[in-house]
């Protein structure tokens, strides 16, 4: 409790500087282009304080290992700049996969074993001024803390975001839950902070008050109840379940009908769900925009966007950083980015699977500011997408953040049969595919994978509001797609067939504490959902 009482007496203190001040559009600017400025000295500075002077990282006997000292890095950046600096490192074996850095499995390399816990990736510079979860949306929560000082920067980003899209003086309002997860209190500190601050909090998630929730209870109230003495920066959180999303598409109309359309921050699937609602209520929310991240951005979620007149710009964001990317405002593509340039750099590289045949081009990512809560060089994100250079005109594009990133995609992936089946191929199948031949939309169905001992089965998900489906019709739907793909598909959909690995299960896709609904579940025998 005395551990606790400090942490919340920190987090008031620093709590009250934070919503001192409003930034200016000016402000905003400047922050970003000074951190895109100093990028190079920005992160030798992380890595000496962080890495080199802090003998419990794992990073630093990583680099020891590949024979790297601190002034070989300081050479390469002085020489070629950060990115290449990180790409040479990568190339001698200094990266880490996600797995590793989630404290999931050790990192390994020839000679080498360091056996990680989640928390040695903490940076030991934060100031860690309150601390909240991750979705688990790719294994258990794990606790992550947040700097208030890292959400000025995010501010100035999401402002100057806004601007180049033409919505910085749209009502805003967010569906993210409230503490222990930290995208609905983090989004409220963040608009309060760069002066557009939220109309309305909708969470997904109740506040809980038992003992084990209780500093986040308390948390939440403090905050919301100091934002309204600053004249109500941050609002009151209301509770509106996933299945449930008509107050949302409500407020989404009435700000339609005051000629001034509203912006809904949320994942892309609680935005089908809100869409959806308003059609079958009968209320116009055309005009408004959907400010989405957490999962793809699919074909099938951006048609129900568009079917009920709204529409949508990007976000890419890790629980571990916050806001990596902002969505640009000269798009080529419908889930286009910014990566915010002061404050990570990205790398591409090829990745071979495990099954040795499936290729991906990965994304790993590099920290670069003092305030972020994890350390991370050259981390393998779980993610891949179209990583692209090019000056596109936009605002954020006049800053200098001139690297872009669309089609996001997570290489999750199915293993039963020993075959991989990546994101991308699992998000047609459950967002196109199944919608077209069986009924529903994009977020009615799901598959998981579970792991019983030494089989694995993987369920179909159908959500009851499809209506009757015949399941073996469902079945071969999901195999002759998956089979349709290569040799070793069409291999792995007979022994799926003859194994009676697929089984169809009729109830409410699994969602993530934050709202997102992922295409593929995989889960062990003692934390799948009920069928």
């Amino acid at each position: 409790m005395t551990q606790e009482a400090v942490k919340f007496w920190r987090f008031a203190t620093s709590l009250r500087r934070f919503l001192s001040s409003t930034l200016t559009p000016a402000e905003c600017r400047r922050i970003v282009e000074e951190d895109s400025r100093n990028r190079e000295s920005n992160f030798l500075r992380l890595l000496d304080k962080a890495v080199y002077n802090h003998p419990a990282s794992p990073y630093l006997r990583l680099l020891r290992w590949a024979g790297v000292e601190y002034g070989d890095v300081a050479r390469l950046v002085a020489q070629d700049g950060v990115d290449a600096a990180l790409g040479r490192l990568l190339e001698a074996g200094v990266y880490v996969g996600l797995d590793e850095f989630k404290g999931r499995s050790p990192i390994q390399r020839p000679g080498l074993r360091i056996d990680v816990r989640p928390g040695d990736m903490d940076n030991p510079l934060l100031a860690r001024d309150f601390e909240t979860e991750t979705s688990g949306s790719s294994g258990p929560r794990l606790r992550a803390a947040v700097d208030l000082d890292l959400l000025v920067h995010d501010a100035a980003s999401k402002y100057l975001g806004l601007q180049a899209n033409g919505i910085d003086r749209r009502p805003l309002a967010v569906w993210r839950p409230v503490p222990p997860g930290s995208s609905g209190l983090k989004n409220a500190l963040i608009s309060a902070k760069c002066g557009r601050p939220l109309e309305r909090w909708f969470t997904p998630y109740a506040t809980s008050w038992k003992p084990s929730d209780l500093p986040f209870a308390a948390l939440t109230e403090y905050t919301v109840g100091y934002g309204r003495l600053r004249g109500g920066v941050i609002p009151e959180p209301r509770y509106v379940p996933l299945g449930e999303p008509l107050p949302v598409a409500r407020w989404l109309a009435e700000k339609t009908a005051g000629g001034l359309p509203g912006i809904l921050c949320g994942a892309a699937g609680m935005a089908v769900r809100v869409c959806r609602a308003a059609r079958e209520q009968g209320l116009d929310i055309s005009g408004a925009m959907f400010r989405v991240g957490g999962e793809p951005l699919t074909e099938a979620k951006a048609e129900a966007i568009a079917q009920a007149g709204a529409s949508w710009v990007s976000a890419w964001a890790m629980a571990e950083t916050g806001p990596l990317g902002v969505a640009c405002g000269s798009r080529e593509a419908r889930d286009e980015v910014h990566v915010i340039r002061g404050k990570v750099a990205l790398l591409q590289h090829p990745k071979i699977l495990s099954d040795g045949l499936s290729r991906i081009e990965a994304l790993f990512l590099t920290t670069l500011l003092t305030k972020t809560p994890k350390i991370m060089l050259n981390v393998d994100t779980g993610d891949y997408g179209v990583l692209t250079q090019r000056r596109c005109g936009c605002l954020l594009g006049e800053i200098g953040w001139d690297t872009h990133l669309h089609t996001i995609r997570n290489h999750e992936k199915l293993t039963a049969g020993g075959m991989h089946f990546l994101g991308g191929e699992i998000l047609t199948l459950v967002e196109e595919v199944l919608p077209s031949r069986h009924g529903g939309n994009a977020a009615d169905y799901q598959l998981e994978e579970e792991e019983e001992g030494a089989s694995t089965r993987v369920r179909i998900v159908v959500a009851p509001g499809v209506g009757a489906v015949e399941e073996g019709s469902v079945e071969r739907t999901v195999l002759e797609f998956l089979g349709s793909s290569n040799a070793g598909g069409r291999m792995m959909a007979r022994y799926w067939r003859e194994g009676g690995v697929l089984k169809v299960v009729r109830r409410e896709p699994y969602h993530t504490p934050t709202g997102k609904t992922p295409p593929l579940r995989v889960t062990r025998r003692d934390e799948h959902a009920p069928s």
